[in-house]
């Protein structure tokens, strides 16, 4: 019998696994990724997702993706996508990992790694970006309650993430959910211009960043207004005021040194917001016209007062006014009838109004740039007939740039028989708002009652009551966080207060809340100070 020569051949071993692929989304609601074996690129690899040791899920990554085929990784039958049950927080999603089953290898992140859930909508812009900050809004559609993470970034590199969750009174006015969307951030240090132009904002896990918003601002403007008032009374007692002056007893003034001191915050408010009288007239100021002159002229821009013109002024007052390069200034009347106007603009006489308008009126037709004239107009019964045809003439005989008629901020200070007989009824706010629809939007601004609901005094239910005020009292602080931009109220003896307006209608009220009182000489860094809230 022949001899056979046995062979015993070694088994031949197989290659080494050669991993391949990423985890394109990790979210708090699911992972989705790729992965398959270079070494066996017909094989399909199962996977595991791990949470601090534990295994999630697992399964075979054998799911088609059009976008593996079209960059070239075989069949593209390589892909996973995961679920959860109950979804994860933040911190379990940012410690979960995905890894071939088997294997302590670890799948790699992608670069462009998606973290938002699985079928995310958004709407949101991006309102401000100059070379100190970002600041914009950005909801998620499909889950408005959510608040949406967003990435700022400057090409590749992200600056900073932040949660969008600031609220915005503008946001919500305009009926997106409950305002609560917008983010802010500043550069530090800041950019160049170049750089703030590439700079974009995504949700964080999304492809497509934020649109600019058309009307983009690119100026550092983080202040909405300073309401500022240089004195604490007025020249007359309108029955009307919203201001009580029963125990304003003597006029202070601002001084220099204050003013100095306001004006580090001018760079940083948005135009024609830098008020020099809020509640109060700001001609009573001996100083009025140096102030203005005080302010560095790229600024100009920026101031505004409101005035009565019930006090006589000199022509030079006009004249530097005129040459001033501030936005605009508030002219306040209601009638051309000269007992309608006294009776409205008690302590006014109409003659002296009379002279000083028509002084106002041709030192600013003759000068080249003057700032913008806007009246300001109560409405009652005295006046309601009349207030179409004073509109009319104030716009194009009067050189209006526009004119805005108000209800009244209703309050204890106001005299109920003036109540009683001035204020407006239902219907004849009604009736007005009517007359004055034919006027374009940009000229005329009606601001009706809250719902249009006007003083119907046969309707008992609407008679007001008031709760007793101590007009001594200091305001309310509230512990929660300034929102940004912020609102400024700054006293003649520099008392500043940073507030904010709560969420209301046009025609309403304001209601404040107060995040801060102190004074503007003890601020060292106004700007660092208020961004520290």
């Amino acid at each position: 019998m022949p001899l056979r020569t046995l062979f015993r051949t070694k088994p031949a071993e197989a290659p080494a696994l050669r991993v391949q692929g990423y985890v394109d989304a990790r979210s708090t609601h699911h992972v989705q990724g790729w992965l398959r074996d270079l070494n066996a690129p017909a094989s399909r690899l199962a996977y595991e997702i791990v949470l601090d040791g534990a295994v999630l899920a697992a399964g075979i990554a054998d799911q088609h993706s059009d976008i593996l085929v079209q960059v070239g990784v075989g069949d593209g039958n390589y892909a996973f996508e995961v679920r959860f049950a109950a979804p994860l927080t933040a911190a379990e999603r940012d410690r979960l990992f995905v890894r071939p089953a088997g294997t302590d290898h670890t799948l790699e992140l992608a670069p462009a790694l998606r973290i938002d859930p699985p079928g995310t909508a958004y709407q949101g812009y991006v309102d401000e970006r100059s070379i100190a900050h970002i600041a914009g809004w950005v909801r998620d559609l499909s889950d408005p309650a959510r608040r949406v993470e967003v990435e700022i970034m400057l090409g590749d590199t992200v600056l900073t993430r932040l949660v969008a969750d600031q609220y915005n009174s503008l946001v919500q006015q305009v009926g997106v959910g409950d305002g609560c969307y917008a983010f802010f951030a500043r550069f530090n240090p800041m950019l160049t211009e170049a750089e703030r132009d590439q700079v974009f904002v995504r949700p964080a896990g999304a492809a497509q960043p934020l649109e600019l918003s058309p009307g983009l601002n690119t100026a550092f403007e983080p202040i909405h207004h300073v309401a500022m008032d240089i004195v604490n009374n007025c020249n007359l007692r309108c029955p009307f005021c919203v201001y009580d002056y029963s125990h304003t007893n003597r006029t202070n003034f601002m001084s220099e040194a204050t003013f100095e001191a306001a004006l580090r915050l001018i760079p940083f408010v948005t135009d024609g917001n830098f008020w020099l009288s809020c509640l109060h007239e700001a001609t009573l100021h001996p100083q009025l016209t140096d102030f203005i002159a005080r302010v560095p002229r790229e600024y100009r821009k920026k101031l505004f007062f409101t005035t009565n013109l019930a006090k006589r002024m000199p022509l030079e007052y006009f004249e530097a006014l005129a040459d001033s390069g501030m936005s605009h200034i508030n002219v306040s009347l209601e009638s051309l009838d000269p007992v309608v106007y006294e009776r409205m603009r008690q302590g006014a006489r109409f003659r002296i109004f009379e002279e000083n308008w028509v002084k106002l009126l041709e030192v600013f037709r003759a000068h080249p740039n003057p700032p913008d004239i806007r009246y300001n107009m109560m409405a009652y019964r005295s006046n309601l007939f009349e207030i179409k045809s004073l509109t009319e003439i104030l716009l194009r005989e009067k050189s209006g740039r526009q004119v805005e008629i108000r209800n009244t901020f209703d309050g204890p200070q106001i005299d109920p028989k003036f109540r009683n007989y001035e204020f407006l009824t239902s219907a004849e706010w009604a009736w007005l708002a009517r007359e004055m629809a034919g006027f374009p939007a940009e000229d005329v601004v009606l601001l009706l009652p809250p719902g249009g609901e006007g003083y119907d005094r046969w309707n008992k239910a609407a008679e007001v009551k008031f709760p007793e005020q101590d007009p001594h009292a200091m305001p309310v602080i509230t512990k929660a966080p300034a929102p940004r931009p912020f609102r400024i109220r700054l006293a003649w003896d520099g008392t500043l207060t940073v507030y904010s307006e709560q969420p209301r209608l046009p025609g309403d009220p304001p209601t404040h809340q107060n995040f801060l009182i102190t004074n503007i000489n003890e601020m060292r860094d106004p700007m660092a100070e208020l961004f520290e809230l």
